[in-house]
């Protein structure tokens, strides 16, 4: 009786647990991106890495960090400055990630982590995007489809 107890434990227990590791709650994304970009006298590499709840595929998905590496390559003669970096919702609905200016000299890396409180975690539907706004052009990065657009004025 009590293995057959027992037995009859483990196999409620594993059923549980697969049952819990194919929950669409628990499900999470992470990409990273690289891409190089110029535009004028600006050289750039941008790196993007995006985490956040749900499935990719399925409509939203929370974002629940971004970090953004850049990266003023030596060919450029001018200081590169960065704006503004917002997570667009829809096509013009957006949350601001990051709002103060900051420069990057030619040849500096600059790296930005921004893991977003709960409150502030942006859902994209399928047509969201993250933006890194320069002065004097965009970039925009579509998570779902992994691509940057851009630079864009």
């Amino acid at each position: 009786m009590v293995p057959l107890l027992r037995n009859a434990f483990f196999t409620l227990g594993l059923l549980f647990l697969v049952q819990v590791s194919f929950s669409s709650d628990l499900q999470a994304f992470s990409i990273a991106e690289t891409k190089i970009f110029r535009q004028g006298s600006y050289t750039l590499k941008l790196e993007i890495q995006v985490s956040g709840r749900g499935k990719l595929r399925k409509n939203p998905v929370q974002l629940s960090s971004l970090k953004v590496k850049i990266k003023n390559e030596r060919a450029s003669s001018e200081v590169l400055k960065v704006k503004t970096i917002r997570a667009y919702q829809e096509p013009k609905v957006y949350k601001d990630i990051e709002t103060r200016e900051y420069s990057i000299s030619p040849g500096q890396w600059v790296t930005k982590y921004f893991r977003l409180p709960k409150g502030k975690k942006p859902f994209l539907s399928d047509q969201g995007f993250i933006e890194i706004v320069f002065e004097n052009f965009t970039i925009q990065f579509s998570p779902r489809e992994r691509k940057f657009q851009g630079p864009l004025k």
